[in-house]
Parts: C-alpha cells; structure tokens; sequence
C-alpha cells in the first residue's frame, strides 16, 4: 500500500508541476494580445500566424490545466452536495467515479485523438489560412496528451482513496 500511496503523490507532483508551468503560459498569452492590439491599432500591422498561435497558447492553457484544477478539487462536479457528504461517502465516490468515468473516458478520447493527430502528420496538415501556421498536428496533439494528464490525474486520485486508512478519513 505505502508504493500505492507513493506513486499517487508522485503523479500528484507531477501534474502539479505541468499546471505551474501551464500558469506561465498564461502571462505569456497576455503579453502575445497585448502586443497584438498594440501592433494593429498603432502600427496598422497584424499577423495571422501570431493570432493561430494566441488560439493555440489558448488550447494548451485549457488542456493542461484541466488536470491541475481536477487535483486541485476546482473542477465543475455533477453532484453539487460532494462537499456535505460524509468522508467515507467521498472516499467510494473517489474510488467510483475514476474507475467508471474518468479513467475510461479518458482513455477512449487518447484512442480515438491519438487517429485524428496521425492523419494531421501524415497528411502534413496547415492552417487554411494565408500566413497561418503549419503543423496542425502539433495543436491537435494537445488532445490526447491533455487527456493523458487527466488519466494520469484520475489514477492519482483513485489510489490515494484506496490507500487511505480508516484514521485519515
């Protein structure tokens, strides 16, 4: 059990540390629109790859950071009493709903993801648009390397609910 709880923390850590480099991504976004509304507005000069890749910076934000506000207990829950539950109601919830929903869920979008980013590469797969980006299969990437940090978040939680004792409950 102690290896159990062991590896729970160390995916724990690491999910944290990808939402703490995910936060920088953030001021990093901020200071691509700012510049962006500065360019047009008092230069007249815009870029259509700058504004792909401000989507793009978007995607990753919201990819990445979904498996850090799940660890951090922030994310939207469907059952709005959670909190007034007893701990022993939370830990079977906690064990449940990652074996039932989160950790299958999470794999069938890697399966079917994993197809649609192939078929961007092989197909060498560019923005529509006139000076837009290349490589769209970096963007579409995002999708099941982000669903890889829920799953990875899922099994986290799943075994810190296994591997809790009757006293920390």
């Amino acid at each position: 059990m102690k290896e159990l709880a062991l590896l729970a923390n160390r995916l724990d850590t690491l999910i944290m540390r990808i939402g703490q480099i995910t936060s920088w991504l953030i001021f990093i976004l901020v200071l691509l629109v700012a510049g962006d509304v500065l360019f047009r507005y008092f230069f007249h000069i815009s870029s259509i790859a700058e504004q792909e890749f401000q989507w793009h910076l978007l995607a990753a934000i919201a990819i990445f950071g979904s498996a850090y506000t799940f660890q951090q207990g922030e994310h939207v829950r469907v059952d709005l009493f959670y909190h007034s539950y007893s701990k022993n109601v939370k830990r079977w919830m906690n064990i449940l709903i990652p074996l039932i929903i989160i950790l299958p869920f999470s794999a069938f979008i890697i399966y079917l993801s994993t197809d649609y980013v192939l078929q961007s590469y092989v197909n060498n797969e560019v923005s529509p648009d006139p000076g837009g980006l290349p490589y769209r299969y970096l963007v579409k990437g995002l999708i099941p390397l982000g669903f890889s940090l829920i799953f990875i978040q899922g099994l986290a939680v799943l075994l810190k609910a296994i591997t809790k004792t009757e006293s920390e409950l």
